[in-house]
């Protein structure tokens, strides 16, 4: 139920900030994505519990956020990735103030190093633990 209720907490943040959003394996991202801007969401992991009835979840989350980069000249990359940085940081902020979102913690993220499709699309990876409520 948590886990449910955190994807579709990032789906509506992710939504709000201009991106379409795909669910599923890492495996799976190349051919996940159809269109641009896109976030792709690996499935959360569970990282630990508190309490027995009502307590907390905390889950480990990696968001990937995609856009078409093939015909961006190299400062115009830079420009997109800080712009995706502002973009995670708003993400993550509207998802801290879910009801059932306790907090936000250790968010990092940085530009993928690795090729996403041969599309020649851009990528940045933030990674968080997300505490839930039950």
């Amino acid at each position: 139920m948590n886990c449910t209720y955190l994807r579709g907490a990032i789906e509506e943040a992710v939504s709000a900030c201009g991106y379409t959003l795909t669910q599923s394996a890492e495996h799976y991202l190349p051919t996940s994505v159809c269109h641009y801007p896109a976030a792709h969401l690996l499935p959360p992991e569970f990282r630990s519990i508190e309490g027995r009835n009502h307590g907390k979840i905390t889950y480990s989350v990696e968001l990937h956020l995609l856009h078409q980069g093939a015909k961006l000249s190299p400062s115009e990359r830079n420009d997109r990735l800080d712009e995706m940085e502002r973009e995670i940081i708003e993400i993550f902020t509207l998802l801290s103030e879910y009801e059932r979102v306790l907090s936000v913690e250790e968010l990092t993220f940085a530009p993928s190093a690795t090729t996403i499709d041969n599309h020649g699309a851009i990528a940045m990876v933030a990674k968080a633990e997300i505490v839930t409520l039950f």
